[in-house]
């Protein structure tokens, strides 16, 4: 997809979700599992969870932003929880660029993590961005020599291994 052909997200309104439905009793005995507690605490926790949150939405994803304040790092941060809406495993890298950068900004600095396996978290097809609401600050990693941007937005079917598709 060109840059030109994405629809950015719109603010939803998702309505609360009745944890005490049927459908919806997987996600209490699910906390109750992890967490301890009786049902009644497990709704508050994942009523009060959702609440914190605002969602957003566009033709191909449903995204969560939750804001929260990081002690480890000393800053305030959001954790973006990003679903394809038809539910697909797949999506395209600049796709979770322009979602980071249209909910939170074009500076600030977000990442992906890969646990150990003693924290996998794999429960369906959703991807996770943890992004600094500062955009003064920076991870302490380089993602290019000397920290400069570098981007080919036109089309590169270079040696195997080196392809670019245009912006």
């Amino acid at each position: 997809m060109k840059r030109s052909e994405w629809k950015p997200l719109q603010q939803a309104t998702v309505d609360g979700r009745d944890y005490r439905a049927p459908e919806n009793m997987c996600f209490v005995a699910a906390h109750m599992e992890m967490y301890g507690g009786t049902e009644d605490e497990a709704v508050a926790a994942l009523t009060a969870y959702d609440d914190s949150c605002t969602y957003w939405m566009n033709d191909i994803y449903q995204v969560q932003l939750r804001p929260f304040r990081c002690e480890p790092f000393h800053a305030d941060m959001v954790h973006i929880n990003i679903r394809r809406r038809d539910g697909a495993a797949i999506f395209d890298w600049r796709h979770r660029q322009w979602i980071k950068n249209q909910l939170v900004g074009e500076e600030c600095e977000a990442f992906e993590v890969y646990p150990a396996e003693s924290r996998l978290v794999d429960t369906s097809n959703k991807y996770h961005l943890w992004a600094f609401v500062d955009p003064t600050i920076r991870l302490p990693v380089s993602v290019q020599q000397g920290n400069t941007r570098d981007v080919i937005e036109h089309e590169v079917r270079g040696p195997s291994g080196m392809r670019q598709r245009r912006m």
